[in-house]
């Protein structure tokens, strides 16, 4: 499993994910290199500021179903 699919499944289990989190439980410093090359994939990450601390959040794209008929 590649370091960005690691982060993915990361951000998909513990959603909300500070950058510490992300440097010392994924052992990844370079962390924003990875969501670069999420991001170049399509993938949605979000990074947002919550009292001095910056948070990741995966952001899944609803799939739109279709009725049968």
């Amino acid at each position: 499993m590649s370091q960005t699919e690691r982060l993915i499944a990361y951000l998909r289990s513990h959603p909300g994910a500070t950058a510490m989190q992300l440097v010392t439980e994924l052992r990844m410093p370079k962390y924003t290199s990875r969501v670069s090359d999420a991001r170049a994939r399509g993938i949605e990450i979000e990074c947002v500021k919550e009292g001095g601390l910056h948070r990741y959040y995966l952001r899944d794209t609803p799939v739109q179903l279709q009725a049968f008929g």
